[in-house]
């Protein structure tokens, strides 16, 4: 039952994350735009609407020391500038970043890792969805947050990139997003509090990255 739910939390927070994720971008965007903007959630919405889906969240909250920025770092960098420059160039670019089958439904994992999150690359549209294992406080993925906007601030090139505090949606208290802006690719990074199956609460980190 634990699994399940957990399943269905993972489900919950994919389709809520792309809907929040486009719909802050619907009031910035032209009409014609826009409406491209909403039928796409749409279309991913529906795509990953199925409770069923096998793959569990990664267990264990992270403790204060896991957070490290040092070895780690380098990688981190190296893989948010690939799933940029790959984002940028458009889905054609994105099929290099399809690593194996994963349990998710629709999706592989993604390449290269970014280390910390658990990411993957849906196999018919171009997105990519990325989940820390849960943190234990509100510090702690404050503190986890900031790491994931300053390696993304190093990782994009500022001629391309730009990017800004966003007010956080029902589902996140804190938000950040990205734009590149010489092509539709965004990436949107939240805090998202949780309650596993025992009722114990704690924080995730998520991030969003797609292109039309």
């Amino acid at each position: 039952m634990r699994v399940f739910f957990e399943k269905f939390q993972r489900v919950e927070n994919d389709r809520i994350g792309i809907i929040v994720a486009v719909l802050k971008l619907h009031i910035n965007v032209n009409p014609m735009k826009r409406r491209t903007s909403l039928l796409t959630a749409l279309l991913w919405v529906a795509a990953i609407d199925n409770p069923v889906v096998a793959g569990d969240i990664l267990s264990g909250p992270i403790k204060s020391e896991t957070i490290q920025p040092s070895i780690e770092t380098s990688q981190t960098t190296s893989a948010l500038r690939s799933l940029a420059g790959a984002l940028s160039s458009g889905s054609e670019a994105m099929l290099p970043l399809h690593g194996s089958r994963s349990e998710e439904e629709n999706k592989d994992t993604l390449t290269p890792a970014i280390p910390g999150m658990e990411c993957y690359i849906d196999r018919i549209f171009t997105y990519v969805s990325c989940y820390s294992p849960p943190i234990g406080s509100e510090k702690e993925a404050d503190v986890r947050f900031s790491l994931i906007v300053d390696e993304l601030q190093v990782a994009l090139p500022p001629d391309r990139w730009t990017g800004m505090k966003h007010e956080p949606g029902v589902e996140s208290i804190r938000s950040y997003l990205y734009q590149d802006q010489k092509s539709a690719a965004h990436i949107d990074v939240d805090i998202v509090p949780r309650i596993d199956f025992q009722g114990t609460a704690s924080y995730m980190i998520s991030m969003f990255a797609w292109c039309d």
